[in-house]
């Protein structure tokens, strides 16, 4: 669910005047200002949105990790079905696909703090319709209201791009990224409400009541804390809306066509691959590789905590050394983690001599699940999942124009969706009947293509990245 990012001045909406003299890191051209850690974070906090901003992602994050890795087995508990989850998470992607088309139209043409707000509040609606789901019925009418929240999550996530400081994008991306890491206090109550006898889909349910009271909480947060949006000057108003919004969206669907096109590759491509893997990957550690759900737990735990300074630390090497080699230094690690899940089942364990193993898990049985060849490969594959959007979320501050960010983010979104969305039906089909091996061999097919682009290709915009979408 990444939903967004903010950050605002102390002084109404106005970003600091000055910044240090730039200095090249390498020869990418979106390389920027090397400043020390302290000093870019300093810079960064300077603009009070963002800390408020940052603040409420956390709480996203917290009940975030319970939506995003153990959804599936939620769902597969009270359907019983492979097809039919798949079938569920088909309908939800595309709602969230029309959301989003409509979304970047309104972010561009409304209040993006409010935006910002709503994406809070119905975020939490939909939590408390799957606290009480118990059918397919209620998931349905939960996958609707979360869909709905979408419609906002284009403007909010503008909101923070306006408000975040151009030459430390990437160290700001990589602090919004720490929310992924909150997750382990997420992860460790529902550990807690498990451990304690209490099964696993009352369990869920209790953390999805609770995280929509703290996501209602949030929104209140930010609509008395946020700075008001900034007035998005236009003159390309059209007589009639409905003309005006086709129109905006077909030219900003035309400028990244033509401007980023190897970009727009590799996010479909990524898409289409991504939505093989989540489907597939929970479902493989469960029952192939038969971990717990409390192992599944401990493994979550470690790459989350790894997660929050490697999202920093990454946000740095961008604004460093530039999209170009920060991105592909990234991905080139997913192939691998896919070899290693694929070899799991065969070597068990990444320890050199079995003969170490049994000692070790026998005197200390919480090393069993960290000692896994599937530990190693789950774990790189997430956490490089989060600097991988760490690193999108960054170059699309360094490329896309303000006054356009909403359209242009839906855009993307609804590009990669349409990816996305073709991929959960058959992948519980396959899954069901030949497991999920040949999923996986699919998913590694393609990384492996996303890696050759990212090599051989340039994801850099192909004129002159702060030009406005040109007028018809």
């Amino acid at each position: 669910m990444p939903d967004e990012g903010t950050a605002k001045s102390t002084k109404p909406s106005v970003e600091p005047t000055s910044s240090p003299p730039k200095k090249r890191g390498s020869n990418d051209p979106d390389s920027t200002t090397s400043l020390g850690f302290w000093a870019s974070l300093g810079m960064i906090l300077r603009y009070r949105s963002f800390s408020v901003y940052l603040v409420t992602s956390w709480i996203l994050g917290i009940f975030g990790v319970i939506i995003n890795y153990y959804i599936m087995y939620y769902l597969r508990d009270i359907l019983l079905d492979y097809v039919l989850v798949g079938v569920l998470l088909a309908f939800y992607m595309s709602m969230e696909l029309v959301m989003r088309f409509f979304g970047g139209y309104l972010g561009d043409n409304a209040n993006r703090k409010t935006l910002s707000v709503l994406t809070m509040v119905v975020s939490g609606l939909a939590l408390f319709v799957f606290a009480f789901a118990n059918s397919f019925i209620w998931l349905l009418a939960g996958c609707v209201v979360l869909a709905l929240s979408t419609l906002f999550a284009s403007g909010s996530t503008s909101y923070i791009y306006e408000n975040t400081p151009r030459e430390h994008a990437g160290r700001a991306m990589g602090l919004l990224q720490t929310s992924a890491g909150f997750g382990l206090l997420g992860l460790a109550l529902i550990t807690w409400l498990l451990a304690g006898g209490m099964a696993f889909v009352p369990a869920v349910q209790w953390m999805y009541l609770l995280g929509g009271v703290c996501y209602m909480v949030a929104g209140v947060v930010r609509a008395v804390f946020l700075v008001p949006s900034k007035p998005i000057a236009r003159n390309d108003r059209a007589a009639s809306t409905i003309r005006e919004f086709v129109r905006q969206n077909w030219r900003a669907l035309r400028y990244l066509a033509t401007i980023l096109p190897v970009f727009l590759t590799v996010l479909i491509v990524d898409a289409f691959s991504d939505g093989l893997y989540n489907f597939v990957n929970m479902y493989y550690l469960n029952e192939a590789l038969m971990f717990s759900i409390g192992e599944i737990s401990l493994m979550l735990i470690v790459v989350l905590a790894f997660s929050i300074p490697l999202s920093i630390t990454v946000g740095g090497f961008f604004d460093r050394h530039g999209s170009r080699r920060a991105i592909a230094v990234v991905y080139s690690v997913m192939p691998l983690c896919l070899v290693l899940l694929l070899i799991a089942p065969v070597f068990p364990s990444w320890l050199p001599f079995p003969s170490l193993t049994t000692p070790l898990v026998t005197a200390y049985p919480i090393l069993g699940p960290l000692l896994s060849t599937a530990f190693i490969a789950t774990a790189c594959k997430r956490i490089n999942d989060i600097l991988w959007w760490t690193l999108i979320l960054t170059f699309l501050r360094r490329v896309i124009p303000r006054t356009d960010t909403a359209k242009m983010i839906s855009i993307l979104m609804i590009i990669v969706m349409i990816s996305s969305v073709v991929t959960p039906i058959p992948a519980g089909i396959v899954y069901t009947v030949f497991g999920a091996v040949p999923v996986l061999l699919v998913t590694l097919i393609l990384n492996l293509v996303i890696l050759a682009i990212l090599v051989l290709g340039n994801i850099q915009p192909k004129s002159d990245r702060d030009k406005a979408i040109p007028p018809e």
